[in-house]
């Protein structure tokens, strides 16, 4: 879905470790629910329902209350980096749904996606033309959605981790160089190459020595091409 390799120590797990701080007692979904119900303009309630969905495993359901949160408290770095992770992970589920829908439609077509094929056992088992095209066309209706969501997803981790670095003051940037990697993933991932250039710009300079430095002075020089694609005629 992106412009070149991913960069080691930036991966779902790394981004998601140690942002979303999940507690062990709190608020449950039922209680943050009432709590909400009862006081509709206090933002803990936000708060703790988006924290406990998370701790439950619901993690889609996790961003809406936490979104509505940020809106409140928009400057809760703590809550705008557990928002972003939330929006990549949401936008791995969907990774994930695009690939089970592209090995299906492998298994159908035998490799072709428009074209049902017989070359697997799977695909003779549907050779029945109309059967693999009314199949073809389901998985190839997945597959787009996925690709679509997971977009809009990294899109939507882009905004927030950029209101991250936003509200982050200028002399904590040194402290906190992951937050210029966040970025520069999620916007690389949602083709936001300029603004991907820039994160992973300022990340080196900030943290020219780190473990992620090297692969990400790497991936620049392609990263600048696709942002800066030359005009027709060129």
């Amino acid at each position: 879905f992106n412009v070149g390799g991913s960069i080691p120590g930036t991966g779902l797990g790394d981004v998601l470790q140690g942002l979303a701080q999940e507690q062990n007692a709190g608020p449950s979904v039922g209680e943050s629910r009432d709590k909400i119900e009862d006081e509709p303009n206090n933002p803990q309630g936000y708060l703790d329902l988006s924290t406990a969905l998370q701790r439950d495993g619901r993690n889609t359901e996790a961003i809406q209350p936490l979104e509505r949160y940020v809106q409140m408290r928009p400057r809760d770095r703590d809550a705008l980096r557990s928002l972003g992770s939330l929006h990549m992970a949401q936008a791995q589920t969907y990774e994930e749904q695009g690939a089970i829908a592209r090995a299906q439609l492998t298994e159908i077509t035998g490799g072709d996606v428009l074209a049902p094929g017989t070359s697997s056992p799977f695909g003779q088992e549907f050779a029945n033309p109309q059967i693999s095209s009314i199949e073809s066309t389901k998985w190839n209706q997945q597959l787009n959605q996925a690709f679509l969501g997971a977009q809009e997803a990294y899109k939507e981790a882009t905004r927030v981790f950029q209101k991250l670095v936003d509200v982050t003051p200028d002399e904590l940037e040194a402290d906190e160089p992951l937050i210029f990697l966040q970025l520069g993933q999620a916007a690389q991932s949602a083709g936001d190459y300029k603004a991907a250039v820039k994160a992973y710009e300022r990340y080196l300079e900030v943290a020219p020595g780190s473990a992620s430095a090297e692969a990400i002075r790497a991936q620049l020089p392609e990263l600048r091409k696709a942002a800066n694609p030359p005009k027709q005629g060129q």
